[in-house]
């Protein structure tokens, strides 16, 4: 319990940080807000309800997901401002291969957020997803394959 407190309660204070920009007249106010959330958080969902976490794993899934962010994003800003759209938008069903809770919370809407793709629901063990262009790879192999890393490998 300590050190699922002391762990966010140093991810509470970084984002702070990072807020704040490293001002620190607002450290004051912080204190009281990372203390406040550290306890919610543990309250909202305990430490036990966790799975573990690779440091490495969400490292390498970080750097690839920002990249893949990057170049996706550039592919439809190039697809909205081309003269005629080569779209071919379609719903697609996806067999699930991450385990339920955290992991496919994780993989569900990391996918989301990459460019081109939305998910639209989820049933089951099946994710239907919309994508801009049905011919372009989805990737999705290779996300469940960085979110099984963030998770110990365990898929």
């Amino acid at each position: 319990m300590i050190v699922s407190f002391l762990r966010r309660g140093t991810l509470f204070a970084l984002l702070w940080l990072i807020a704040s920009e490293g001002n620190p007249a607002a450290w004051p106010l912080a204190v009281a807000g990372i203390a406040g959330a550290t306890v919610a958080s543990l309250w909202l969902l305990p430490a036990k309800v966790l799975p573990p976490i690779s440091p490495a794993g969400l490292a390498r899934f970080l750097i690839w997901f920002i990249r893949q962010s990057l170049a996706g994003g550039v592919q439809v800003a190039l697809l909205a401002v081309q003269p005629r759209l080569a779209l071919r938008p379609a719903l697609i069903e996806l067999p699930l291969t991450v385990p339920p809770g955290l992991p496919r919370l994780l993989f569900t809407a990391a996918l989301s957020l990459m460019p081109g793709t939305l998910g639209v629901r989820l049933q089951g063990d099946t994710l239907l997803v919309h994508v801009l262009d049905r011919q372009q790879p989805l990737q999705a192999e290779e996300l469940a394959e960085r979110v099984a890393g963030v998770f110990g490998g365990a898929r």
